[in-house]
Order: structure tokens, then C-alpha cells, then sequence
């Protein structure tokens, strides 16, 4: 296989889409070179301000750290980026370190805190991401099951990562945990069905799994009692563990069994140096076993719960007066809200008042040119009255003292016209805007028309036109006829009516 490299002295190459996948492909290779990327990359992605990557080469980091051994290390990146994970939207790195630190807990045997990591990891996975990327979730709870050695409960947990796929693939990680899990459980046969062609597909792919692959096979040969196959297959596991450094939580363990074994084939020499090695691994690598690291861990841990704690408690008191600013402000709207519909009802029961006020006048104002008009039409009519007798009486003087008519005549004629003039300049101080209004509508009427249009808003007939204007009834029909022209008005249409709205 042609050895897979990648340029780390540029900065710019990282690519935040492909980041991680190409820390995990070059970590199958060389460990250095991929801690080396991941620390350049989230170097870099911090810079950028690109958190999810950033996050993403913290928990590469923290990933290699654990590959190595370094317990420690790996479980103080994973807590130190958490607070930040908590915060981001996107929440695929918050679920990952949870089952990470799951992972981590459970390797100290703090098995309660182990679980609440994982299956919180679960819980925000439901929430946030598609149900088919589910099974990344349910398996490392399923894992702490099968170390806590309870098979069932780790079979649920392992048949939901099949229920949340939508497909019929084949989830080989999946398929090798129900084979390790019949493997305990003393059901040889059922374990052979879930390993069947499983370890060349790990093989083939050069999965870092395969070390713990290899290592359910020899379980399951131990099972069977074929302890040639089981030590084949632990020295493979054992080969995976050390060209690909990965999964060294169980060298110990592997170099244990093969110990034993060769004890049991009386090798003394090989079962000295498997088991000498066990524990120079353990002493070493695995210290984490020792009561001093364990207390360590403990301290950081409940530490780092703390910091965690003060951090959601900060949380909570900025909410808390984020609260209390909204209510602020929604207090402060509902007295604007008030005081403004207060100031709205003054404003609307001012006008209303001024409304009123206004339409009484405008009925006073009514009312009064009602009866100025009304006198105007009794002083027309006794006028009319007056003329008609005198008219009656020049008739008679002009038949019997005929030398007498003319002077009279011409003398009643002119006192006849100033009357009138008079009752034209009382009607147009009464309705002063109507002779305005008219002309604003109608700018081509005449004085006469408008006399004509005065006399016929007091409702005087075509008769009583006749004697007061001093013209002949055929006058003013015409005068009538004339007006209604320049009015505009259709023949259906009532002249006086019109009129009496201006």
C-alpha cells in the first residue's frame, strides 16, 4: 500500500469539508504526523474563527492521545473545548465529545459517569442530527454494557443502531460486537453467524477496529477450545496494536491471554515474556490503573465538573438578567404603550368635542339662516302684497285722474327699485358663501342668474319671480331654463334641490 502523505507547511491547504477525514486516514500511518495536522489544523481554524473545525482538531487531538495511552492528556482536551461545543449551533462535535469522554470514564471505571456522557451524547443526537447517523451513539453505550457485563441490555443497544438505518448495509462494527457479545454469552454458533466474512472487510479497509476484531476471534476460538487459532489471532491483534498504534487499552489484556496460553502449552519462556510484558505495559502505559492516578483523575475531573458547573451557573445568571432586561423593557413598552393610549383617547375625545361642538354650531348657524331666510321670504311676500295694490291703485288713478298716473308711476317705480336692492343686500349678508360657493362650481352665471338662483332658494314660485324681479312669467321660465344649462342639470333634475345644498 503506497504510504499516504500530506503537506503540513502551509497553513492554507487545510480544508474544512475534508479536515477530518484526512487527520484519520494519516493517523492509520503515522500517529505523529496526524497529531502534528490535527494541532496545525485547529491552530488554524481558530484563527479563521471556523469553530466547528477548531473543535473538530481538538477532538482529533484528543483522539490521538488516547491511541497513545495518555489518558489524561486526551480526557483535559475534551473538557477544556466542551464549554465552547455548548455554545455552537451546529452540535455534531458537543455529541462526539460526550461519547468521548463516555469512552474516557469508563476506561477509569467510573461506570454512572461513563454512561450519563454517552447516552447525553444520545439525547442531543436525537435531537440534532438525522436518525441514519444515530449509530455512532448507540454503540459506545452498547460498549459499556459488554463491560459491565450486561449482554442484554447491550443487545438493545446494538439492535437500535439496525432500526435507525433506513438501508439493508451491512454495519460491520455493528455485526462484531453481536459476535463478541454470543462469544460471552457461551453461543459459539451465533457468534460464527455475526463474524462470518466479517474480519477481511476490516482487513481490506485497514479499519484500526481489526486489533479489537482479531481479539473477539480469539475469544471465540478460546470458546471452542482451539487455542491455536486464539493465539493466531492474538498475535494479530497484538501486530495491529503496535504498527498502528491504536486500541492499546487492550495490549495488556492480549499479552495476558497469550501468556496464559503458552503457560497452558508449557512454553514457559514465551508465557515469562507475555507476561512481563503485560505488565510493563500496565505499569507504563496503563498507569491509570494505579490507585495515585486514579485518585488524579478524580480531582481533575470533579475539577473540571466544577468549572463546568460555575460556567452553567454564569449561563443561568445571564439569563436570568436577560430575563429580567426583557421584562424591563416590556414594562417600559406597556407604560409607553398606556401613556400613548391615553394621550390617543384625550387626542380622540378632543376632536370628538371639537366635532361636536362644530356640528352644533353648524346646526345653530343652520337653524338661524333658516329664519333670516324665512323673514326675508315673509318681507318678500308683503312686498309682493304691497305691489299688488298699489298696482291695483295706480290702475284706478290712471282711469280716473290720467294726469296723475305718470308722475306717480315714475315715482313708485323707483322706490320699487331701491326696495328691492335692499332685500337683494339683506340676502346676500345672510348667505354670505352662497353666492362664493356658486361661483367657485359655476364661474359664468350673470347677476341676474344669480338673483334668479337667490329667489329660487327661498322657494318663491315662477309667479312670485315674476312681480319681484319685474319681468314677465315667460322671462322667467326662460331665466329658469337659462340657469339650469349652466348648472348642468338634467331635465329629471330638481333646480331647487340642487340649490338648497349650497
Amino acid at each position: 500500500m503506497k504510504p499516504f502523505t500530506i503537506q503540513l507547511k502551509d497553513s492554507t491547504t487545510f480544508n474544512a469539508k475534508e479536515f477530518t477525514s484526512i487527520g484519520y486516514k494519516l493517523s492509520k500511518e503515522n500517529q505523529d504526523k496526524a497529531y502534528e495536522y490535527f494541532e496545525k489544523g485547529a491552530a488554524y481554524f481558530k484563527l479563521k474563527k471556523d469553530t466547528v473545525a477548531y473543535l473538530e482538531g481538538m477532538i482529533g487531538l484528543s483522539e490521538i492521545e488516547k491511541r497513545n495511552g495518555k489518558y489524561n492528556k486526551s480526557f483535559d482536551i475534551l473538557w477544556g473545548v466542551l464549554p465552547l461545543a455548548k455554545k455552537t449551533n451546529y452540535k455534531k462535535p458537543l455529541i462526539r465529545i460526550h461519547r468521548k469522554l463516555g469512552t474516557l470514564y469508563g476506561v477509569y471505571g467510573k461506570d454512572s459517569l461513563a454512561l450519563f456522557h454517552l447516552k447525553k451524547g444520545l439525547e442531543i443526537g436525537k435531537k440534532n442530527i438525522d436518525k441514519n447517523h444515530l449509530a455512532s451513539s448507540y454503540l459506545p453505550i452498547a460498549e459499556q454494557y459488554i463491560n459491565l457485563k450486561e449482554y442484554d441490555s447491550a443487545l438493545k443497544y446494538l439492535d437500535s443502531c439496525y432500526l435507525t438505518m433506513d438501508s439493508n448495509k451491512r454495519l460491520i462494527y455493528i455485526d462484531a460486537y453481536y459476535g463478541h457479545i454470543y462469544t460471552k454469552k457461551g453461543n459459539s454458533h451465533k457468534a460464527n453467524i455475526y463474524f462470518n466474512n466479517l474480519t477481511p472487510l476490516f482487513e481490506k479497509n485497514k479499519f484500526a477496529f481489526l486489533a479489537m476484531v482479531y481479539w473477539f476471534q480469539a475469544d471465540l476460538h478460546l470458546l471452542k477450545k482451539q487455542p491455536d487459532s486464539a493465539i493466531y489471532y492474538l498475535e494479530k491483534s497484538l501486530m495491529v496494536i503496535d504498527t498502528m498504534k491504536v486500541h492499546i487499552e487492550i495490549k495488556p489484556t492480549v499479552l495476558e491471554h497469550l501468556a496464559n496460553l503458552h503457560f497452558e502449552k508449557n512454553d514457559k519462556t514465551k508465557a515469562f515474556e507475555y507476561m512481563n510484558a503485560a505488565k510493563t505495559i500496565s505499569d507504563s502505559l496503563f498507569h491509570m490503573q494505579s490507585k495515585h492516578n486514579k485518585e488524579l483523575f478524580e480531582i481533575k475531573s470533579k475539577y473540571q465538573e466544577d468549572l463546568s458547573k460555575k460556567d452553567e451557573e454564569i449561563i443561568a445568571q445571564n439569563k436570568v438578567l436577560e430575563l429580567k432586561d426583557k421584562a424591563s423593557f416590556r414594562l417600559k413598552l406597556i407604560l409607553g404603550i398606556l401613556v400613548g393610549v391615553v394621550l390617543i383617547g384625550l387626542l380622540i375625545y378632543r376632536l370628538r368635542s371639537q366635532s361636536k361642538h362644530m356640528a352644533y354650531n353648524k346646526e345653530k348657524n343652520k337653524a338661524i339662516l333658516e329664519v333670516k331666510n324665512k323673514e326675508l321670504t315673509a318681507n318678500a311676500l308683503q312686498m309682493i302684497e304691497k305691489e299688488n295694490a298699489v298696482n291695483e291703485l295706480l290702475e284706478t288713478i290712471k282711469e280716473n285722474i290720467p294726469e296723475k298716473h305718470k308722475s306717480l308711476y315714475t315715482k313708485y317705480k323707483q322706490n320699487n327699485e331701491k326696495i328691492w336692492d335692499d332685500f337683494h343686500l339683506q340676502f346676500t349678508q345672510t348667505n354670505n358663501k352662497f353666492y362664493k360657493d356658486l361661483l367657485e362650481l359655476h364661474p359664468k352665471l350673470t347677476p341676474n342668474d344669480l338673483k334668479c338662483c337667490a329667489l329660487i332658494k327661498l322657494k318663491f314660485d315662477s309667479k312670485e319671480m315674476s312681480q319681484i324681479l319685474g319681468i314677465s312669467l315667460h322671462s322667467v321660465h326662460m331665466a329658469r331654463s337659462r340657469v339650469r344649462k349652466k348648472l348642468g342639470l338634467a331635465r329629471k333634475d330638481s333646480l331647487s334641490n340642487y340649490l338648497s345644498l349650497i
